[in-house]
C-alpha cells in the first residue's frame, strides 16, 4: 500500500491537532500542537518532528545563520515551540534533504 503525502492527526483524549506531510524523498514532517506537546496549544507555536524513510528522525541545526537538519544516532527528538515561519522552514529543508 502506498503511503499517503498528507495525513492529519487528531487526538481528542489529549487535545491535541496536527498533521503529517510525507516528500517525495522519503522525508516525514509532523506538526502537533495542543495540550502536552512543546507548543503554545497552537497560539504561535508548534512541535515538530522529522524522520526519513529508514526511521532515523532529524533535529534543526541553526549554527552561524545557516540551517540544516541533522541525523540523531538513536532514538527520536522533537523540535518545540516552532513558529509558522520556522515550521515551514524544517520542511522546506526536509524536502530538499537527500537531494
Amino acid at each position: 500500500m502506498k503511503e499517503k503525502a498528507f495525513e492529519t492527526k487528531v487526538d481528542k483524549v489529549y487535545n491535541q491537532d496536527g498533521f503529517q506531510m510525507t516528500f517525495a524523498n522519503g522525508f516525514t514532517v509532523s506538526v502537533v500542537f495542543g495540550k502536552y506537546t512543546y507548543s503554545d496549544e497552537g497560539e504561535t507555536t508548534a512541535e515538530v518532528a522529522v524522520w526519513d524513510k529508514d526511521g532515523f528522525w532529524y533535529v534543526l541545526n541553526d549554527e552561524d545563520n545557516h540551517m540544516s537538519l541533522i541525523k540523531l544516532p538513536s532514538g527520536s527528538d522533537v523540535m518545540g515551540r516552532c513558529t509558522a515561519d520556522l515550521v515551514a522552514s524544517i520542511m522546506n529543508l526536509a524536502r530538499k534533504e537527500g537531494i
